[in-house]
């Protein structure tokens, strides 16, 4: 019992500390500089996340697939699973650096910031090795190890963020560079504490492995593109078609709505194994359906309250930033609708239908990019936002109903009145001034826990009984 509350202690610390220092950094930098200026520091970053989806080929998945099995071999394994994204970012880097004009108008509106471009193709490698040192750190389930440099990574940003604000200039160059320049010196800590001491060799490649690794990590590259898609193709579309400063405004909201985030990590570092080992030992169905009602609850009474506190989000981020509240709302259903679905869809685990992920993705998407070019032309960052609420909302229920399908009938008329209870709210608060949004808000926590008073209270009771016996129910 205390070893495992240890460890999930442990692990949870690098991404609750890392969210802090995320809320810490983003008014930060809104107070340093326009919505404009942010704007093109996000696209540094979307380019940094469409790298870190391409240049893996899939094998940082196939690591983790194979830890287990070559668990006295990780530098065997280690060697050839890291081994082709190294070369690939390194002749990609190359391409960057030759391509930097056309790099330079693409992210940043402009054909002269060289050495923002330079510092996307160098930081590449870093990356890569960075991702795979943190993937040995977890998969030897060292969680301190593995909290730390996260939250070194995070530090390090608002450390030199600050210092290039001051010693430099108030722009997003001082963004970029921070950004760019934390993982460089991140990925050398990494590399000296984690990579080297693998013992990595040439004479390790395996191509026969390598074969291997790819046939499992390349299907899986079509989802995460779609992922990306979902996460990503609201800021793509926002830049193209309303310019920087709203793309600025509304990266500052999403920032602080990821920060939600942490509650799915947390609960899913949780919930994951329980739920497999409650479907291995035959545990009532209905245990489930009490815990899916739980976080949907939960979930949306949280939604709910951080609502009432939208004002905030203003302060937080500074006057130039105010029309930020009107972003935030819709945006608050992503984390709330993905969290929720990480219990309602456990049936397409349960029942190995996996390939069902890349149809509820792309459903998803296709929901994303319609509504994206239909909402920003009218509405800007609040089209945005209201396009990525509604994409998650169907995910949500794609995903939920397909784990319906090949598991288990459970009720969904709970999850219809939750839904439009948050669809509800989130319009109230976006749309419309005065009281009314706020009493609506008090009367749906109110009648959304009487409504669920006895899935409430079961759920409070099975966390009392996984303090006391490890989550045996």
């Amino acid at each position: 019992m205390g070893n495992i509350i240890k460890k999930i202690g442990a692990f949870s610390l690098g991404p609750i500390v890392g969210a802090f220092l995320g809320l810490v950094t983003v008014p930060l930098i809104t107070y340093f500089i326009s919505p404009e200026e942010y704007g093109r520091a996000s696209m540094f970053t979307l380019a940094q996340g469409v790298a870190s989806m391409l240049v893996y080929f899939g094998l940082d998945q196939a690591f983790v697939r194979e830890f287990h099995i070559y668990k006295k071999q990780i530098n065997y394994l280690l060697s050839n699973a890291i081994c082709i994204p190294i070369c690939f970012v390194l002749i990609a880097g190359g391409g960057i650096i030759i391509c930097r004009d056309f790099m330079s108008q693409i992210l940043f509106g402009s054909t002269q910031e060289h050495v923002a471009v330079y510092m996307l193709a160098v930081m590449l490698p870093f990356m890569v090795i960075e991702n795979f040192a943190y993937l040995t750190i977890r998969m030897q389930e060292k969680g301190l190890q593995y909290s730390f440099s996260t939250i070194l990574l995070k530090l390090l940003v608002l450390i030199i963020t600050v210092v290039l604000f001051i010693s430099y200039e108030k722009s997003f160059r001082s963004v970029v560079y921070a950004m760019a320049l934390a993982e460089i010196i991140n990925g050398i800590f990494l590399y000296i504490t984690v990579i080297h001491t693998q013992k990595l060799s040439l004479r390790f490649l395996d191509a026969e492995l390598i074969k291997k690794m790819l046939k499992f990590g390349l299907p899986l590259i079509p989802a995460m593109i779609m992922s990306w898609i979902l996460a990503s193709m609201d800021k793509v579309m926002l830049r193209a078609l309303c310019g920087y400063e709203q793309l600025g405004l509304y990266t500052a909201a999403y920032k602080i709505v990821s920060a939600l985030a942490i509650v799915q990590t947390c609960f899913t570092l949780y919930w994951t194994p329980v739920a497999y080992r409650w479907n291995e030992s035959k545990v009532k169905k209905e245990n489930f359906e009490m815990v899916n009602i739980f976080i949907a609850v939960g979930m949306s009474v949280l939604c709910v309250v951080l609502l009432l506190l939208k004002n905030l989000v203003g302060i937080f981020l500074g006057n130039d930033f105010l029309q930020a509240i009107r972003i935030f709302p819709f945006l608050l259903l992503y984390p709330v609708m993905y969290t929720m679905s990480e219990t309602t869809a456990v049936g397409i685990g349960f029942s190995r239908k996996t390939y069902y992920s890349i149809f509820v993705s792309a459903v998803a998407c296709i929901v994303n990019i319609v509504c994206n070019f239909i909402f920003i032309p009218i509405w800007g960052g609040t089209g945005a936002a209201f396009a990525t609420g509604i994409s998650f909302i169907i995910f949500f229920w794609v995903r939920t109903l397909i784990s319906r399908k090949v598991w288990w009938k459970f009720s969904v008329r709970k999850y219809i009145i939750i839904t439009l209870v948050l669809l509800l709210n989130c319009y109230m608060h976006t749309y419309l001034y005065g009281m009314a949004p706020y009493i609506l808000s008090f009367v749906s926590i109110i009648f959304l826990g009487v409504m669920n008073y006895r899935s409430l209270k079961w759920g409070i009771k099975q966390i009392k009984k996984y303090s006391r016996d490890n989550g045996s129910v």
